[in-house]
């Protein structure tokens, strides 16, 4: 997200999000006004699970598409088409319109990414060190979230090294297709594209990120509403019920290391008649960065490695033993220069069932990315 030219000279230049929507490199001017860029991204997964090999495979994962065009002085508009597995899902992740008010107020509306913990404004695989994003992000808060919305976003500077930033939006929230649309149970992503309001009534999502040193940053996240239709045609044809999340996201660096992570939490209102929906789900993860070896390679003098250790843990019912998966991964990558990335990484999963059964896998992955 680009701040505006009075907000920038405050503080020494930094990205609204660090691999955000406005901190896309190689964005290139085509014609008139727009610029254009993009990322690919390709796989090759080989996993097993209880000795059995679940997958081996290459994978043509994302090949994404943005635009950015400054209309005029305060308006701009900015969009993002993914298209994955070969274009079998088509998405129009992004597409929003800002009109600055304010060095610290700028409109927003349109389908927006909701700030619902760092990483779902900051995913772009080039970015990201691991080959996987995290399961809390994918399988329990339902990464790439994107909602239709407007609202308000902005930044404060109290002092020359520390900032706060806001962003809050109304939006259409998600479908009863988080209890539904799954069968393994409740599952807040099967929720997701809810374009035209199930319920005419809207839900919230805003983030607020404290930075106090340029190196750290911790953000707390909401997302509340109704996700069930209630009412038709004026008649009450249900119970109102509610979905909240809340998440915690934390960034910082020192040196040549980096750790960051997030914990989401989320409760909904299940019908009181059934018990086969849970009504409380959690999960993390935390991840260690090391970064070594810049120049190491004499004929890339930008190129750099990264060592990558992530543990993360979901829970899909927290009120009882079962349905939760577990997964440790170690990485190694290698970075030609910035935006150019190949990674090798190894994961352990440990899964439970409903029943509290157990299933242990493995998985060894080798991928390419590259913004352009």
């Amino acid at each position: 997200m680009l701040l505006a030219p009075a907000a920038q000279a405050q503080v020494p230049e930094r990205p609204f999000v660090k691999g955000g929507m406005g901190d896309k490199p190689f964005i290139t001017r085509a014609s008139g006004r727009t610029s254009i860029g993009g990322y690919a991204e390709v796989h090759f997964r080989y996993e097993r699970e209880d000795g059995v090999t679940e997958e081996l495979t290459f994978a043509p994962e994302r090949f994404n598409l943005f635009t950015y065009t400054p209309v005029s002085e305060r308006v701009r508009v900015a969009a993002e088409l993914e298209f994955e597995e070969g274009g079998e899902e088509i998405k129009l992740e992004i597409a929003a319109l800002d009109f600055e008010l304010h060095p610290a107020l700028t409109f927003r509306g349109g389908i927006i990414l909701s700030p619902l913990g760092r990483f779902n404004l900051a995913h772009d695989s080039p970015a990201n060190d691991l080959t996987d994003r995290p399961l809390v992000s994918t399988e329990l808060l339902g990464t790439t979230l994107s909602e239709a919305g407007m609202g308000f976003y902005g930044a404060f500077f109290p002092t020359a090294r520390s900032r706060f930033t806001y962003e809050v939006y109304g939006v259409n929230g998600l479908g009863e297709e988080v209890l539904t649309g799954d069968p393994a149970g409740t599952r807040v992503p099967a929720g997701r594209g809810n374009f035209e309001n199930n319920n005419n009534h809207p839900s919230w999502v805003g983030r607020l990120g404290i930075s106090p040193v340029p190196t750290l940053e911790v953000g707390l996240s909401a997302h509340t509403g109704p996700y069930n239709t209630w009412m038709a045609d004026g008649l009450r044809i249900d119970e109102r019920r509610d979905l909240s999340i809340w998440v915690v996201d934390w960034e910082g660096s020192w040196q040549r290391f980096e750790v960051l992570g997030e914990y989401g939490r989320i409760s909904l209102d299940v019908p009181a008649e059934s018990a086969l929906f849970a009504d409380s789900q959690q999960g993390f993860y935390l991840q260690l960065n090391s970064h070594w070896g810049r120049g190491l390679v004499k004929a890339l003098p930008a190129s750099a490695f990264t060592g990558v250790a992530r543990g993360e843990v979901v829970d899909f019912d927290a009120d009882q033993d079962g349905d939760s998966q577990r997964r440790l991964t170690l990485g190694l990558n290698f970075r030609p220069e910035e935006d150019t990335v190949f990674k090798l990484d190894y994961q352990r999963n440990w899964n439970r069932d409903a029943f509290n059964n157990q299933t242990q896998g493995a998985a060894l992955l080798l991928s390419a990315a590259t913004y352009f």
